[in-house]
């Protein structure tokens, strides 16, 4: 179906290299090559203007100096007067109920479920349309009362994988042992402390055949989990390197693949381990319910032993290791740019009244 070029004006409280700021350029650039009308509105933080779009920055959204943001953005609504109004980050949904802006909208990219309620209701009580990015954000909302519809994350176009002749060079590594390579802020939420308890019980099984992981990426807590991963007289835990782009081109040269987050959105790395044909351990709660299959393409375990006796299992005996190429391929055509573009197109239809379903059915309940 095709759908009416629209004036859009896509908001994100600020810039950065997470997955949420990589999404947002995604499925920007697509709409402006749809012929949308596309402004990216961008708080303080790196980010690259994006080919069709207009990029215009806002002030830092504080809870010290809310006028300051809500003005801004007041201004950005004036000048481009847009169709739609799509947020992303929760947070923003009272802001757009102040600032009173068009046909609003906002997409929820993962929340911590300990941290959750408080912003849940503001959402509620704004009354703004919501759209999770995947099932797991979306039944953490149902939880709270909190009605939405999933719009998937975009898996785009991959880097050119890197071999394995490369990823031995570049960290070097023996080749040895299993590797196995984690793009990840070095963070709270990304749970690198739970990652080394593993390794630790794996080292005492597994010994000097215990894999060889490498964290990629950058974070507060950088130093921290470096020292941590240290082990006297032996090679450390995990090899911690800064961040590096297009670290997921080293997927592709690894074994598998050991998500340990506390929580998730949809993470758009394990597509990108899915992709490079990686089967995938995790132990994340939330986030992670329609990517990782048990059996088809990976396996869910709870907290450091489960991921212990899975590495100990897939670094034994690789056959073990679960890996359906035709479902895997089924999951990530849902998850294709033009899949997901077309969603929002049909979000927008619906928004503004034009789409095969009223535009109740993307409201909140509440």
């Amino acid at each position: 179906m095709s759908h009416p070029h629209r004036r859009l004006l896509i908001v994100i409280a600020n810039g950065g290299r997470g997955g949420m700021q990589s999404q947002v350029r995604l499925i920007a650039g697509e709409l402006a090559r749809r012929g949308h009308a596309v402004t990216l509105a961008v708080g303080p933080g790196e980010f690259a203007p994006v080919d069709g779009t207009v990029l215009v920055r806002l002030p830092a959204l504080s809870s010290r100096h809310p006028l300051r943001f809500r003005r801004a953005l007041r201004r950005v609504v004036r000048v481009v007067q847009p169709d739609i109004t799509h947020g992303h980050g929760l947070r923003l949904a009272p802001f757009f109920r102040w600032a009173r802006v068009p046909r609003p909208v906002v997409t929820c990219h993962g929340i911590d479920p300990e941290r959750a309620r408080r912003t849940i209701d503001a959402v509620r009580y704004s009354a703004v349309p919501v759209v999770a990015c995947g099932e797991g954000p979306r039944l953490l909302l149902a939880s709270h009362g909190l009605t939405s519809r999933v719009i998937n994350n975009a898996l785009g176009e991959s880097p050119e994988p890197r071999t394995r002749d490369e990823l031995l060079r570049t960290f070097d590594l023996s080749g040895a042992r299993p590797i196995v390579v984690l793009p990840a802020r070095y963070s709270e939420q990304k749970n690198h402390v739970q990652l080394l308890s593993a390794l630790r019980a794996v080292r005492l099984t597994l010994g000097d055949d215990s894999p060889d992981v490498v964290c990629v990426g950058d974070g507060p807590l950088f130093a921290e989990i470096a020292a941590d991963a240290r082990v006297p007289g032996e090679r450390p835990l995990v090899e911690c390197r800064p961040f590096a782009p297009n670290a997921g081109a080293w997927l592709a040269a690894s074994d598998f693949f050991i998500l340990p987050s506390r929580w998730e959105g949809q993470p758009l790395v394990v597509l990108e381990a899915l992709a490079a044909g990686l089967s995938v351990v995790s132990s994340t709660p939330t986030g992670v319910e329609d990517l990782v299959i048990d059996g088809v393409n990976g396996r869910r375990v709870s907290g450091p032993a489960g991921l212990a006796d899975t590495i100990v299992e897939w670094c034994r005996d690789p056959s073990s290791r679960p890996f359906d190429d035709t479902s895997t391929r089924e999951l990530l055509a849902q998850h294709s740019l033009g899949v997901v573009a077309d969603a929002h197109e049909q979000l927008y239809a619906e928004l503004v009244g034009g789409g095969d379903e009223p535009a109740s059915a993307v409201r909140v309940a509440g």
